[in-house]
Order: structure tokens, then sequence, then C-alpha cells
């Protein structure tokens, strides 16, 4: 095989479609992607599927769907291990006739037996390479590891790295069956796709030195290495499904906004200052594996969160409107999704992003107030005084002045000829913000009824943004009145004062 002739950087994504892509796949793939990207080099994908019992087409569909969520784009054809076995194969048979490689006839259990005793005399279990110079014809093909020396890299990321070829077993190239393994098939694609550089997590370190021998033996070209730090639990243990290794798509469903996952997931063992967060133009001009850790990086699902509301709150509006449609999970019915076109939905998600978290969320504020008349809430919700009395008389002044608000606004509103439009014809003048009754003329106007009327603007406000919303936890009571039509503020503060009579 000859030497890699390419310059330019060349990085891959090579996953195993044996699962759902998890977040430490995901992050792996970001940092090929990022490092490609810094550099003006590429990224491939590579689906290494020769484990037939165990790899499936849904996880291949997963870790494609879940890359084009991302973002993260790929270079060239995807290429497909399982389509190259023959490759594999006459390689392996290569090897044997150039004296790096061996048939082993030896069974599982004279191997395990071997192992054994090894470890009853304190050394490392290893195959004892019973088959090495026996020159047979048939069964697994092994590699031919030297006796003597040592194999050493510079990692991009820890530096020096040494092994004592003695330490290094001769592992399996080829099964019995045919089916190569993946310290085999691994360098010869890389070596085929001419790849500089191979970015994978530090699980893979111990495989290293197997697969530069490998490298050796083909006459390939060694591309350089950078192994990243573990991705750990809070209680800096392996990332698990209880610690949140779960699929990528599930931050999705959750109501995560692509750029926030990957803005998480570059500080999960990267830095650059102290800034916190980034938009992927600045992840690809500041990333370098000089910043990289080589320590392990703690999964915070409260940093996710708190990254994810940052990036809510930057992203425009209209984007996170077409979310929410494209959004099948919302159990919105065909009218409540039709009125999402509308351009007064589009100032509800204005004034409802800056106080969410998470995508899904906005589309729980936003149902109730896309939904024709009143909301079914419960008054009692609201926190009036503990004594009975008072608040009798709180409840009565909250209901004098939400009947005052509805006179001069009500009269207002239609003393400039604006017909109030119902739901489904939704117009340009349909509420008090349109009728020229800005968010700073409501403010003040309840304002001066709370002190005029004796009434805190908390006892005015809680139970209004919970007949208008239908949540005591939403947008700006202010901020609603302004924005929704006046069809609809009209008839839930009137189910308010009902409310307050009962």
């Amino acid at each position: 095989m000859s030497d890699q002739t390419a310059t330019r950087v060349k990085v891959r994504f090579a996953p195993s479609p044996t699962g759902f892509l998890h977040i430490g796949g995901a992050r792996t793939a970001l940092y090929n992607w990022l490092y490609a990207k810094h550099t003006g080099g590429e990224f491939f994908v590579r689906i290494e599927d020769t484990d037939t019992e165990r790899s499936e087409e849904r996880f291949t569909e997963d870790i494609l769907a879940t890359l084009r969520w991302l973002g993260l784009n790929w270079d060239g054809e995807l290429v497909y291990q399982s389509k190259r076995m023959d490759r594999y194969r006459d390689l392996a048979l290569d090897l044997v006739r150039q004296g790096h490689a061996y048939f082993c006839t030896c069974s599982e259990a004279e191997i395990e037996a071997t192992r054994q005793v090894q470890m009853a005399q304190g050394l490392k279990p290893q195959y004892g390479r019973t088959c090495r110079d026996k020159g047979l014809s048939t069964g697994v093909i092994r590699a031919k590891i030297p006796l003597d020396g040592h194999v050493e890299f510079a990692d991009l990321i820890r530096g020096p790295i040494r092994f004592e070829n003695r330490d290094l077993d001769d592992f399996v190239l080829l099964r019995s069956n045919g089916a190569p393994t993946y310290n085999f098939t691994v360098v010869v694609d890389d070596l085929d796709m001419h790849m500089t550089h191979v970015i994978r997590g530090d699980d893979h370190i111990n495989n290293t030195p197997k697969q530069i021998h490998v490298y050796r033996f083909l006459k390939g070209a060694l591309p350089q290495f950078a192994h990243l730090p573990m991705i750990l639990g809070d209680d800096k243990k392996k990332l698990s499904k209880r610690h949140g290794a779960v699929s990528t798509q599930d931050y999705r469903h959750e109501g995560y906004l692509p750029e926030a996952l990957l803005n998480f997931l570059v500080r999960l063992g990267w830095s650059h200052g102290d800034q916190e967060i980034f938009s992927m133009e600045e992840m690809t001009k500041f990333f370098d594996f000089d910043a990289v850790q080589k320590s392990g990086a703690v999964f915070n699902r409260e940093k996710l969160l708190w990254i994810n509301g940052e990036h809510i709150r930057r992203v425009d509006s209209e984007r996170l409107r077409e979310i929410i449609l494209e959004d099948q999970t919302t159990g919105w019915d065909a009218r409540a999704r039709e009125r999402l076109h509308h351009k007064k939905t589009a100032e509800l998600v204005a004034i409802i992003q800056p106080k969410i978290k998470l995508i899904r969320e906005l589309a729980e504020q936003l149902e109730p107030l896309c939904t024709p008349g009143v909301c079914p809430v419960d008054i009692h919700s609201v926190k009036w005084p503990k004594d009975p009395e008072i608040a009798v008389t709180v409840k009565s002044r909250v209901r004098k002045a939400v009947e005052r608000l509805l006179e001069d606004w009500g009269s207002e509103f239609h003393g400039r000829s604006l017909v109030p439009s119902p739901w489904a014809a939704w117009n340009e003048s349909s509420s008090l913000n349109d009728a020229g009754i800005s968010i700073f003329d409501i403010e003040g106007r309840m304002r001066a009824l709370c002190e005029v009327g004796g009434v805190k603007l908390g006892e005015l406000a809680q139970p209004m943004r919970l007949c208008l919303s239908g949540r005591l936890v939403s947008a700006g009571v202010f901020e609603l009145l302004a924005v929704l039509p006046w069809s609809v503020v009209d008839a839930r503060l009137r189910q308010l004062l009902v409310l307050l009579e009962q």
C-alpha cells in the first residue's frame, strides 16, 4: 500500500450502528468537524457496520439524522465498511504472505486456559503465540507483533505515549468466518481515505499501538492522533444512561436547539478563555487541540439547560415558530397549528422566548394563547391573602380594577374604529398595541388603577396573567395585554370577573 500523499487535513467520524448516537459520539463528531473547518480541511463519515449481528439500519438512520440536525454535514460520499469486506480479506492474506501475520487454530478454551495460567503467575494475560511459527493455512489470522522494541506516538492532546511491544497481543485481524476486526479495518479505511488525523475518545488509546503496527505492515503513513477526554457523570464515573448518555435525538425532542447542544458539547473538554456561549462561527474560529484538556469532563444538565436558554434568547423568533410547526409531538390540533402561521403568533413567541429554557416550554405556553375563548383555570391557585376577610376585600378591589380596564380600553379600542377580530381572521388591527395603546401605556394605567383602587400591582397582575395565559408563570401580563387580540383579552378578563364573583 502506498504512502499517503494528501496534505490537506482530512478527518472522519466513524460510528458503529449498533445503537443510537449518544452524547459522547456527538462530541467526537463535533471535534472532528470543527478541526476540519478550522484548518480548511475535510470531514468524512464512515459507518463501521462489520458487526452484522448488532448493526441495524435504524441506528444508521439515527446517526445520520442527528448529524444533519446538528449541522455537522460531511464531505464526499458515505463509506460503509460492509461494502469493503473483500478489501479487508485480501489485505489480511497479503500480510500472511509477507510474514506480518499468521493463521491460528487455537480454540477459545485453549486461549482462556493460557490466560488463566498467566494471571496466576502475575503476568499480563494475552494470547500465548502458540501458532505463531507453525505455518498454518486455516483458522483466524493474527498480527505478528515484534517481540522486542516499542511503539511511541505523539498525541496532540496528551503528548508522547509509549507502549512496549512485549505487552501487546498478537491480536486477530480476520476471524475464522472471514469477518475483519476493528483494529484492522480502521487502519485499512483510514489509509484508503487518506486520513491525516484520527480524533477519537481516549478509550481507544490502548488500540493505537496495535493499529500503528498495522500501519507499518501496510507501509502506510501514520496519521496524527488526538484522544479526547472521557465524558463523566456528576459522580465522576463514566457517563451512563443514568447521567445522560441517551440518544442525542432525545435532546431535540426535549426542546434543545442544535447550536446550544453543540455549544455545551464543545465545552466538555475545551475552553477559550472564560467564554461560555459560542456561535458555530466562533467555535470554528477558536478551536484547536492546545485548549483541549486531558482530564475527563463532567456532564452537567443544569449548565446544558442554561446554555439552551441563552441560545433561545438569541435566535430569531420566527425560527422558533418554525421549529414548533415542524414538531409533530406537541399534541396541538389542526386549527391550533394553523394559528401558528399568524403574524400575531410570532409576536407572542417574541415575548415568551426571553423567559424559557426549552422550546417545549414555548410550545406549552403558546398553545393556550393560540386557542380561542377562555382557558380552564383554577382561581384558587392564585396566592390570595390567608385571612378570608382580607382575601374577599382584595378580590373585590381586583374585580373593580378589571372592570375599569375593560371599560376604558374597550371604549378606546372601539373608538378607533378597530373591530375585534376572531382568531381565525386575525389582522393587523386586532390588539391594544395595534390600537396605539403601547405596553408602556398599559403598565402606566394598571399602576394608576392600583394606586386609586388600593390594590397592589401583584394582586392585580397575577389573576390576570392566569386567565390570559392559563398559567401562573408565563410572559409578562403587560406584554400579553398588548399583543393578544382584543377579543381574546375581553373574553378572558370577563371570565376573571365571573371567577372573582364566585
